[in-house]
């Protein structure tokens, strides 16, 4: 019983990417959140188009958010005539496993049992199809009983 509780560490840790992570993750604000959504929605994009989609905005708010994330090496940014086009350098989940892992080291929980045992609490609570996600990941880490070239 308890190789397998390893086993399902180990691969849970796989799965929520602790091993992408070796430094502390960027803090960001409400704005740079929404801004990185919009991004991971569709990208490339300059900062005119992400004012476009956001209220009460003004662009040098927008220009100055882009800025502090790039500075942040969160995102990518390329000079398309006399603007910048900006695109994510981490998917969302990524961003969320560097959180998950500073979180882990914050809790002094060098093998991630308090993590692991607080994100099933959490994904207990959440829908079906999130649970149904986490058991296909772990089935895809799981080497298959079935198959006898795994024994040699």
């Amino acid at each position: 019983m308890e190789n397998t509780q390893s086993f399902m560490t180990v691969s849970l840790k796989r799965w929520l990417g602790f091993h992408r992570c070796h430094s502390r993750t960027p803090t960001l604000g409400e704005r740079e959140i929404l801004v990185m959504e919009l991004l991971w929605q569709q990208s490339p994009q300059s900062a005119q188009s992400l004012q476009v989609q956001q209220e009460n905005i003004s662009l040098s708010t927008v220009q100055s958010t882009l800025e502090r994330l790039h500075r942040k090496h969160l995102l990518a940014r390329e000079k398309s005539g006399r603007s910048y086009l900006y695109r994510p350098l981490l998917q969302k989940a990524d961003l969320v496993a560097c959180l998950l892992s500073d979180i882990a080291t914050d809790l002094g929980d060098a093998n991630g049992q308090a993590l692991v045992a607080g994100f099933v609490d959490y994904l207990s609570a959440t829908t079906p199809e999130a649970q149904g996600q986490l058991r296909q990941a772990l089935e895809q880490d799981t080497p298959s009983a079935a198959n006898p070239s795994n024994d040699q």
